[in-house]
């Protein structure tokens, strides 16, 4: 195994949960959006020791079963924990994915979408780092 090993997983510690970060985090974070994905980031300072922390969401407004709704997430999860590591972020952040389609995707669509999302995130954040 002479290859750097790459470790894909996404612990619970990595789960966003506090109700008062989701708050803040909708109220003053950033987006981006490549359909049908939708991210939403903040730096932020807490308590953990990682280096994100991130929520998954799709809304009942848009897909009505829950197995459905499940699914969705299932699928993000295993897009972003396959994508993480491409991921360059200045400091701790916390993140939502929200999935923003009215039918069932293919994963291929959300890795798709996931993959563009974070090139674009990736770009805002070394242009931020450079003019600041």
């Amino acid at each position: 195994m002479n290859e750097k090993s790459v470790r894909y997983q996404l612990p619970r510690s990595k789960s966003l949960k506090s109700k008062i970060w989701i708050e803040k985090l909708f109220r003053h974070g950033k987006s981006i959006a490549v359909y049908p994905l939708r991210l939403v980031y903040l730096p932020a300072d807490y308590e953990k020791n990682e280096k994100f922390l991130i929520g998954f969401s799709v809304p009942k407004k848009k897909i009505k079963k829950a197995v459905h709704r499940n699914r969705i997430k299932r699928l993000m999860r295993e897009a972003f924990r396959l994508q993480q590591h491409d991921l360059s972020l200045p400091g701790k952040t916390v993140m939502m994915l929200i999935y923003t389609g009215k039918q069932m995707p293919v994963f291929h669509d959300i890795d798709q979408s996931l993959q563009k999302i974070i090139q674009q995130l990736n770009d805002k954040n070394s242009t931020s780092a450079s003019s600041g």
